[in-house]
């Protein structure tokens, strides 16, 4: 069963949002955030100029569609390190999972990653490190 409702913050301006099933089904206003933050390495040493993508996956009961995401590329600073922020169309709040896919002196790399938990609003009240060695994940460190 679908339900839609008006909301009339003043007297020309509305916003609509819908309930499906009694579950809502999006977040009607604010977005759902979380950030992803790290630092790349190679066998110890920083790795500047990585191109970071994440990925992103949620698929939560009264959910209107799943996110399949990739966010990015963003890159890294000198010192290796990288900022991920997180807001998936579609997303609700509660858990998703996240890898990361690196990519640097054209070598790409897939790092594991783990559990973000997305929440309502800004700034993101969320955030998950993810500090990978890609020398340590291909074993080419001694």
């Amino acid at each position: 069963m679908k339900r839609c409702f008006l909301l009339i913050p003043g007297l020309w301006v509305g916003a609509l949002g819908c309930v499906m099933g009694g579950d809502l089904a999006l977040s009607a206003g604010a977005p759902v955030t979380a950030a992803v933050r790290g630092t790349i390495t190679d066998c110890g040493q920083p790795v500047s100029g990585a191109a970071v993508v994440l990925q992103i996956q949620q698929d939560e009961p009264g959910q209107a569609r799943p996110v399949d995401a990739r966010i990015g590329p963003v890159t890294t600073s000198a010192q290796g390190k990288y900022i991920v922020e997180v807001g998936p169309a579609f997303a609700v709040p509660g858990p998703a999972s996240v890898q990361l896919h690196v990519t640097a002196g054209g070598i790409a790399q897939d790092v594991p990653g783990g559990t973000l938990n997305l929440t309502l609003g800004l700034p993101a009240r969320d955030t998950v490190r993810i500090d990978a060695d890609l020398g340590l994940e291909r074993g080419g460190c001694r």
